[in-house]
């Protein structure tokens, strides 16, 4: 699943794990939908990265999960709203073919958006009334397609699953799909951010690699020390800057006690001295060091991430960027390593986020959407889409070891996702986009020279604490 740059706080529910997979099923769950024809499926694609033959052969390994909710007795189409790459396109076309084999009633049609549109696109939708059965959700989404009455809660669903496993979520993982003790979609793919460096250049500067004893201070040490050359030619120390984005505090102001806006997001709580403090290294690093790449850089690059192109010595990024680093070839190919995130005065943080898959409240067949949105989401879904990582635990080292990683960077993940990662301070309210919009006008002037920090930071508390007001 995509991750943009820029993908959970404890579960805010009043239902335990164990209450809630103890529930029965009280409300009927129906199976009744309109009359229907299915056509038969044409063989799906393929592609080097996905062999059919071999898909077939995984899929049928697969313990495909069961359900209390019937299945439809007619024909049924679902419609499931998708953001995808080619390959994923591909493996869900496989996914729809096989399925059919263990539910010949349900017939799974896809639509695809690019992830710019998607979330503009759906809104409108249920706006005017008309919205697929199944929608991809994107954490920072999440929110915002609950209040405008997008997604559906699903705990009926759930309690009607007794093989569904709640308890094989990390509580951060499922947080950002609950709000007032119900739950609105199942994650699929959830990870932390994690320190990645490029072996070589440390290499070829004699300098060791990042390990966990590392410090924010230590790395910008290390980042002003491996910047070097100039143009389209030249090496950051690290990329990219903070970013007044929804994972903002985890990243960077939590290791210093600082907040991008409250627990509850009701003020801001930039122009505290700890913010202060946190981010001052960082503007020092763009304006006086040029050690990260300013907008200008960053355009003359097209916008390309310089860490995958070789252009920059470290990275904070998700765990799902390595099937893309593990694709680089020609003069982008490194050897790449990771570690955990370095420490500050407050201790180590960082964001564990992802993307979840949700039940829309316009769904015509509900009863057969969830059948398919169980199959996705299961243990099973999740080892067959290879989710990297998988949002459940289950699935986690085995996803990763199908990547041929060495066991280090499995090991690395884990301790991150069972340790310190989380949702704390990761926006989620419904005017987050707006926030992060208003706020990058006035950052982008702070990280170009051409206003001082304290400044900006005092125009960006004015300018997003009446948007706060309006939530």
């Amino acid at each position: 699943m995509r991750h943009p740059e820029s993908p959970f706080s404890p579960l805010a529910t009043g239902l335990s794990r164990r209450h809630l997979l103890g529930l029965t099923a009280a409300v009927p769950l129906l199976g009744a939908c309109a009359a229907e024809t299915i056509e038969p499926l044409p063989t799906p694609p393929e592609n080097a990265a996905y062999p059919l033959a071999e898909a077939e052969k995984f899929f049928k390994s697969l313990d495909w999960p069961k359900t209390d909710v019937a299945e439809p007795t007619q024909p049924t189409t679902v419609t499931l709203a998708i953001t995808a790459s080619e390959d994923a396109e591909i493996r869900h076309q496989q996914f729809a073919y096989f399925f059919r084999e263990l539910h010949p009633n349900i017939q799974i049609k896809r639509e695809v958006t690019s992830f710019g549109d998607y979330l503009t696109k759906y809104l409108t939708a249920a706006a005017g009334g008309s919205l697929p059965d199944l929608l991809y959700c994107h954490y920072s989404w999440a929110q915002n397609l609950i209040s405008n009455n997008v997604l559906a809660p699903i705990d009926e669903y759930v309690a009607a699953t007794p093989d569904f496993g709640l308890d094989d979520f990390t509580e951060a993982a499922y947080s950002y799909w609950v709000r007032d003790g119900k739950h609105y979609g199942i994650p699929s793919d959830s990870a932390p951010k994690m320190l990645f460096f490029n072996r070589d250049l440390f290499s070829a500067a004699g300098l060791d690699e990042p390990d966990e004893s590392w410090t924010w201070d230590k790395l910008f040490e290390v980042a002003v020390e491996l910047t070097s050359g100039s143009g389209v030619n030249k090496v950051y120390g690290y990329t990219a800057m903070p970013q007044m984005k929804a994972d903002l505090t985890p990243v960077h102001l939590l290791p210093y006690g600082a907040r991008f806006l409250s627990p509850d997001e009701k003020t801001v709580q930039l122009q505290e001295q700890a913010a202060l403090d946190a981010l001052t290294p960082w503007v020092d690093l763009q304006v006086k060091h040029q050690a990260v790449p300013s907008i200008a850089e960053m355009q003359a690059l097209e916008d390309a991430d310089p860490f995958r192109t070789n252009h920059a010595a470290m990275s904070v990024n998700g765990l799902w960027i390595i099937p893309a680093l593990q694709r680089l070839e020609g003069k982008d190919k490194f050897d790449w390593g990771l570690t955990q995130m370095p420490k500050g005065p407050a201790g180590r943080f960082s964001p564990q986020v992802g993307s979840a898959y949700g039940l829309s409240t316009k769904a015509k067949n509900p009863e057969a959407s969830w059948i398919v949105l169980n199959a996705l989401m299961s243990t099973a879904g999740q080892r067959y889409f290879n989710l990297t990582p998988p949002s459940r635990l289950s699935t986690f080292d085995q996803n990763l070891a199908d990547l041929k990683l060495p066991p280090a960077v499995a090991k690395a993940g884990r301790e991150a996702i069972t340790g310190y990662a989380g949702s704390d301070g990761v926006l989620r309210g419904v005017n987050t986009k707006k926030i992060e919009d208003t706020a990058k006008v006035t950052w982008d002037q702070v990280r170009a020279g051409a206003m001082p920090l304290a400044d900006g930071l005092a125009k960006i508390t004015a300018d997003v604490t009446p948007i706060l007001q309006e939530g």
